[in-house]
């Protein structure tokens, strides 16, 4: 099906190096920490929230390769029911065997089984951030009874966007998870981790916003970067709430086809889609700005504003001419709980200079709240 978002976000996971560049920087983040000891209390399991799972596989990616010396227990939903079906559990038998298992449930399910991360545990649920009581998706009746508060590291891997909105009752979506996390989720010696792609002129997430008509030109205002880009957003919340936050920010992008430009006809004429069948190379491309558009394809083709499906290809190929690729600057935000203790904030603020140190993609630091300074 050419209309298939699944394999639109597929096409983009193959065509960006934003994942790896995540990756690296996420290991020796939490390879500083192990080095300082911070994973290393005993037998005492280290609990883990993953919102926004996806997959399944990011999270386990993101601990591989850290000795977590009494294990791991994860805990993790999604609200697509595709990725972890109605829930899960380690517990549950024959999960791997299954082929229409949930390929969340696969995959956690094949990691402790071969324990390429020290899997002691996980659970997964199905439930929307926003929706859902978030505590009741990733406790058991019995820890909701006897005390919240006990992850030890939160994870947003791109997830956080979906809270990114106004609710019914007056109140801001991100407003709400924030609050969340650092009331019932994270310890006080907690690390919570953000992973998320920032509204900057001329990259995948301007075009994505311009094209949902919530900014009005791909160069977004500065009025409408403080009111929709994480870069802003997360920093406003964190002081509001007294928490200590620390931005890597680092660039990657979405590469394209050398032969991008001889596609743009086929892109654009519905009634010749059925050329990119047998055009692998074609068909990746389409499927990368499918994922860049974020709208429904059928919505877009019949748009034919300057927000439609004809114009964000035009878009796209002028960007990829002019820097070899579509942009993607993202920011990995390091928020503690605003009772973390100084030992904490200085292991982890010698992380994220260790972090910056030995990557090239980074772009600089900051580092805030608590009046914390590299």
């Amino acid at each position: 099906d050419i209309f298939d978002y699944s394999k639109a976000f597929q096409a983009y996971r193959d065509g960006t190096d934003d994942e790896r560049h995540g990756l690296v920087l996420n290991h020796i983040f939490l390879k500083s920490l192990q080095d300082q000891g911070f994973f290393s209390a005993g037998n005492q399991i280290t609990l883990v929230a993953d919102i926004g799972c996806g997959e399944g596989d990011t999270i386990i990616n993101y601990l591989k390769g850290i000795n977590f010396k009494g294990g791991l227990d994860i805990r993790a939903f999604d609200g697509n029911a595709e990725f972890v079906g109605d829930g899960a559990s380690l517990n549950d038998n024959d999960v791997t065997v299954h082929e229409k298992v949930p390929v969340a449930v696969r995959n956690l399910s094949k990691a402790a089984e071969s324990q390429i991360i020290p899997l002691k545990n996980y659970r997964l649920k199905h439930g929307d951030m926003l929706r859902s009581d978030i505590p009741h998706l990733l406790y058991t009746v019995e820890e909701i009874q006897q005390s919240r508060k006990r992850f030890d590291l939160v994870y947003f891997s791109h997830s956080i966007y979906y809270a990114r909105r106004q609710l019914e009752n007056g109140s801001f979506g991100l407003d709400n998870v924030f609050h969340t996390v650092f009331t019932d989720l994270l310890s006080e010696n907690g690390i919570t981790i953000l992973f998320h792609s920032n509204l900057k002129p001329n990259t995948s997430s301007a075009l994505a916003t311009y094209n949902l008509s919530l900014i009005q030109d791909i160069i977004p205002t500065d009025e409408e970067r403080k009111r929709l880009s994480m870069d802003h957003l997360i920093p406003g919340l964190c002081d509001k709430l007294g928490l200590t936050y620390f931005e890597i920010p680092y660039r990657s992008g979405i590469y394209f086809s050398n032969n991008l430009k001889n596609y743009i006809h086929i892109f654009k004429d519905i009634n010749r889609y059925d050329e990119l069948q047998n055009n692998h190379e074609a068909l990746q491309d389409f499927y990368r700005m499918v994922f860049i558009s974020h709208r429904p394809l059928g919505d877009a083709l019949a748009d034919r504003s300057p927000r439609g499906w004809n114009n964000l290809v035009d878009l796209t190929v002028k960007i990829v001419e002019t820097y070899g690729y579509v942009p993607i600057h993202t920011s990995m935000h390091v928020v503690l709980d605003c009772k973390a203790s100084p030992d904490l904030k200085l292991k982890v603020e010698r992380a994220v200079k260790c972090t910056l140190e030995n990557n090239t993609c980074c772009t600089g630091s900051n580092v805030c709240g608590g009046n914390s300074q590299l």
